[in-house]
């Protein structure tokens, strides 16, 4: 005969009948086990479909069951943050797993901005960290390119980009333009600093032309020196040669030596100097070399009427002797030269200049006659 005896519910106490040969006996009685029962519901695997059991008090219910649960853990994997190296959770199926963590991906959000396209004003997003943001957007950007073209640089051939919109497209590359920075030259007479800017020196470039090598007073007392130069032949008989030099520290002379070819011996000077006060020009004086005696002012003249052609006229004692101008002689191969002419129309002296010297040339100007 089995032996019952009684037993407490765990739930609400209740006294409860239980029998010594039950395996296992209730801890509950059976009004607490059917309410508790009916807390639970049936939910289905979002996956496979399979009911599984949720609780009413649960905020989250279950949406796998465990097998599909646990397939689903299997493809989860760890990678790490480009940036710092944290762990983070990526899963087999995505295309592209992530690269930074949630922290540093934010931190990298924050250093982009909004610029406005200067074009069209449309949006675009640029970082802080570059050193040129962009100022167009992908749209204008094709267009301003569909614009564009290539010229030829005119002094190396290399190929410009230039755009259909601008009036006038460049002519010179920019290595051209840095070779061709400003720079001065000393003039190869006084020795004063010469400035030449980079626009000048492309375009000498580009028609073949050497840059100067003497000042603009050099270039304007050249023709004034070679009139008191050729001048001279009527005071001295004989082969002269002349060289220019250049005397004092501070406040320098310009001087043509005057020499005899021949002996080497110096007869006359030709100085530069300026006569006048409110308007000052320049004038050649050429002076004897033994007793300083003046010999003759060269002052600039000119010849003609509607087209003028300067000339340099020599006087003395107030009366023109001599007028020197650049002439061109030749029908098919014309050529220009130097003419120093007298007062009546002949001709005294033709002056040339010539380098003389082989390791340290010295520049010369030689009034050569037909006598010579």
């Amino acid at each position: 005969m089995a032996n019952w005896y009684s037993s407490s519910c765990e739930c609400c106490g209740d006294e409860m009948r239980v029998c010594e040969d039950w395996s296992n006996p209730p801890r509950i009685c059976k009004t607490c086990r059917d309410r508790k029962a009916a807390e639970w519901y049936d939910v289905y695997c979002a996956s496979c479909g399979t009911a599984i059991k949720a609780h009413r008090d649960w905020d989250h219910p279950p949406k796998y069951c465990k097998p599909c649960k646990e397939h689903n853990e299997a493809k989860w994997y760890e990678v790490h943050c480009s940036s710092c190296g944290t762990t983070i959770q990526a899963h087999r199926d995505w295309d592209h797993p992530p690269k930074l963590c949630k922290p540093c991906k934010h931190r990298k959000e924050a250093e982009w901005y909004d610029v406005r396209c200067t074009d069209c004003g449309s949006t675009i997003h640029a970082n802080r960290n570059w050193d040129a943001p962009p100022k167009l957007c992908k749209s204008c950007k094709q267009v301003r390119q569909a614009k564009m073209y290539t010229v030829t640089c005119k002094i190396c051939t290399a190929s410009i980009p230039a755009s259909r919109d601008w009036d006038k497209p460049p002519r010179y590359c920019k290595d051209c333009r840095e070779k061709c920075a400003p720079r001065s030259i000393p003039c190869s007479q006084c020795g004063k600093s010469m400035e030449f800017a980079t626009g000048f020196q492309l375009k000498c470039k580009e028609y073949g032309w050497e840059l100067p090598t003497r000042c603009q007073e050099c270039k304007h007392d050249a023709l004034l020196l070679k009139g008191a130069i050729g001048a001279l032949r009527d005071e001295f008989k004989f082969a002269l040669e002349a060289t220019i030099e250049q005397r004092g520290i501070i406040f320098t002379d310009k001087v043509a030596v005057v020499r005899s070819k021949k002996t080497g011996e110096i007869v006359a000077e030709v100085k530069m100097t300026e006569k006048g006060i409110l308007s000052t020009t320049r004038v050649a004086v050429a002076t004897r070399k033994d007793d300083g005696a003046v010999i003759g002012e060269t002052h600039d003249g000119s010849r003609g009427i509607f087209f003028p052609k300067r000339t340099a006229d020599t006087y003395q004692g107030g009366d023109r002797t001599h007028r020197t101008e650049a002439v061109q002689r030749g029908l098919l191969f014309p050529r220009t030269s130097i003419e120093t002419t007298r007062s009546d129309g002949s001709r005294v002296a033709k002056v040339v200049e010539r380098q003389k010297g082989m390791f340290f040339p010295k520049r010369t100007i030689e009034p050569r006659s037909t006598n010579d």
